[in-house]
């Protein structure tokens, strides 16, 4: 009984939460105040600080650039050098002759892709700051910030291929420019990701078929990671350069769904499966961090053994169900993929499921739910290109705004003697202030 008075009264007692502290580079401004009254008796003897957040709404400003004419005081016809009119060229844009600085085609692209804010809404943020936009003006300069990335883009898609894993997904995107009356075409985003540099690339396509990454992967060499869509099986199957790698993610979900059917076996599948993951969460937890050998040596003696153990009781047990039940298609989609699932126990940095590409796409589905559609197969590659820099951001922890706003400039100055390499997120490196 004192117990549960005492547990009573932990409840009733006000949580102390901590709060929360403000980041040091946000600028400060003092406010003092003093008691009021006459304080000529007293002196300073301390002061208590209290911070509040701030937000000061989006100011426009509009740069005017003047280009001075300068002309001969007097005239020599002798030095011919020095006729004409002086003036200093434009300085150069990201679209020429257009009203918008790199910080707004930024704003833009940012607000779009990352805010998941569609182009229209956009719209309306600049009318209420009395500032009306053409639709068109929109989507002319966000198309053409687009573009002036692509040497970018191509130059993370080589970085991208020249791994020996990747991961492999892909994601509808319907389209406006259609062939169908009244229909849109479906298109899609073939998402790769090279867990090893941390580095993303969407390819839009037209379609699901393998055209394209048989087109993008002709080259490729090493380990493909991927789910079991057909596509990628009748690619590499029989392939000496590329070795597949499946996904026991999406093996753990055909028996998921299966648990309203058959629980007994669905259920013993999933839990040893679990078993499977604890391996990989005890190795990602380790500290110190497991060495690549410590790994392959953890999966070969813990793994490997659970394995073999699914494979005999999957073997066992698909005879004695129904195929096209929902516990059929789970063997039956399962028991092909299984010899290929023992290559992640081979090698450290080789991973056990796809999940981190699907976190990749995720930005994708929310920006699709808001904006709806891509207007042409062209915009949905600019997307593409956009997507693959956003997410390369994320995974190295890069403010995509600072790292934007920065590229788009350097790529507009002439001085510029960089690489397109080295503006790649991963190696690029935030100007001193």
């Amino acid at each position: 009984e004192k117990q549960e008075k005492a547990a009573e009264q932990r409840k009733r007692a006000p949580r102390t939460a901590s709060r929360m502290v403000l980041p040091e580079h946000l600028e400060r401004e003092e406010v003092i105040i003093d008691p009021a009254g006459d304080l000529d008796q007293y002196q300073i003897i301390g002061e208590e600080v209290s911070e509040v957040l701030v937000m000061v709404p989006t100011t426009f400003k509009v740069k005017r650039i003047i280009r001075r004419k300068w002309a001969l005081k007097t005239y020599n016809n002798q030095d011919t050098e020095q006729k004409g009119v002086l003036i200093a060229p434009i300085p150069s844009r990201t679209v020429k002759r257009g009203l918008f600085d790199e910080s707004v085609l930024a704003h833009l692209l940012i607000s779009k892709y990352i805010d998941h804010l569609p182009l229209y809404r956009q719209k309306k943020i600049f009318e209420r700051e009395g500032i009306k936009i053409p639709a068109s003006t929109l989507t002319d300069n966000t198309a053409a910030a687009c573009q002036s990335l692509k040497p970018i883009y191509n130059a993370l898609r080589r970085e991208v291929l020249n791994n020996l894993y990747l991961q492999a997904d892909e994601t509808g995107i319907k389209i406006l420019q259609s062939e169908k009356k009244n229909a849109c075409h479906l298109g899609y985003y073939w998402a790769y990701h090279a867990p090893v540099d941390g580095l993303v690339l969407f390819d839009y396509q037209p379609g699901r078929g393998q055209e394209g990454p048989k087109k993008l992967l002709k080259d490729f060499t090493g380990v493909l990671q991927s789910d079991g869509y057909a596509v990628y099986q009748s690619l590499f199957k029989n392939s000496e350069k590329v070795t597949q790698l499946f996904c026991m993610s999406h093996i753990r979900r055909k028996f998921d769904e299966a648990a309203s059917y058959d629980q007994k076996r669905a259920t013993y599948a999933v839990e040893q499966i679990a078993r499977l993951y604890k391996i990989e969460k005890d190795i990602r937890d380790a500290n110190p961090a497991f060495t690549e050998n410590q790994i392959m040596e953890i999966r070969r003696e813990q793994a490997s053994p659970i394995l073999d153990e699914i494979k005999q009781w999957m073997k066992e047990e698909y005879p004695k169900v129904t195929p096209s039940s929902p516990i059929g298609k789970a063997f039956s989609y399962a028991l092909p993929l299984w010899d290929n699932m023992y290559y992640y126990t081979l090698h450290g940095h080789l991973q056990i499921d796809n999940n981190a590409i699907e976190n990749s796409i995720r930005p994708i589905a929310l920006g699709r739910k808001n904006y709806l559609f891509a207007g042409t197969h062209q915009s949905a590659q600019n997307a593409a290109m956009i997507y693959s820099l956003f997410a390369t951001c994320k995974k190295h922890d890069i403010n995509p705004q600072h790292w934007l706003l920065d590229v788009l400039r350097k790529l507009n100055d002439p001085d510029y003697e960089g690489k397109f390499s080295d503006l790649l997120p991963h190696r690029w490196k935030e100007n001193p202030t």
